[in-house]
């Protein structure tokens, strides 16, 4: 979301943008509701412990991951145990209820951009990471199968592939 930000504020220091996961839309009610019934419970308890690990990894894990990508899974996990609760707490707290419509902003980005979504991504289904590709004027758009909300960390090989194409084509 910042990348999307700074490719329409300062289109001079951009060549390619990657935009991958991701919205330009203001956070729905039900958004709003989960993330702040997670990071206010994970306050309360001082640290994020199951369930709201399960519910962590399922907002940013899909099917295709939890089946045959249990380092994935693991180290997801370790890290969403480790994490500062006041920290994320802020973190959620910007990117879910303070986190403002973008797409006219958007409109004004004039560099090449690719918006990468992951079919399986629970944070930001396909609809929604569609709708902030055709606010960027021509934008292109794909859709990754068999990963969610952390492409990159999914599936390393199908992600470095796609932006080594996207920004090195002829």
């Amino acid at each position: 979301m910042i990348g999307g930000t700074f490719a329409a504020t300062y289109p001079d220091r951009i060549g390619h943008a990657v935009l991958m996961n991701c919205t330009a839309s203001a956070a729905g009610m039900r958004q709003k509701i989960e993330y702040g019934f997670l990071t206010h419970f994970g306050k309360l308890l001082g640290a994020v412990r199951p369930p709201l690990t399960r519910s962590v990894l399922k907002a940013f894990l899909g099917p295709t991951t939890f089946s045959t990508r249990p380092e994935v899974v693991s180290f997801v996990r370790d890290t969403v145990q480790a994490v500062d609760v006041d920290s994320s707490f802020w973190a959620v707290k910007s990117i879910v209820p303070m986190r403002p419509d973008q797409r006219q902003l958007l409109s004004r980005v004039t560099t090449p951009v690719l918006v990468v979504a992951g079919a399986e991504d629970a944070t930001f289904p396909v609809k929604e990471t569609t709708t902030m590709a055709n606010a960027i004027p021509g934008a292109g758009m794909t859709v990754l199968e068999g990963v969610a909300h952390l492409a990159g960390l999914e599936n390393p090989p199908l992600v470095s592939t796609l932006i080594e194409e996207f920004v090195f084509r002829g």
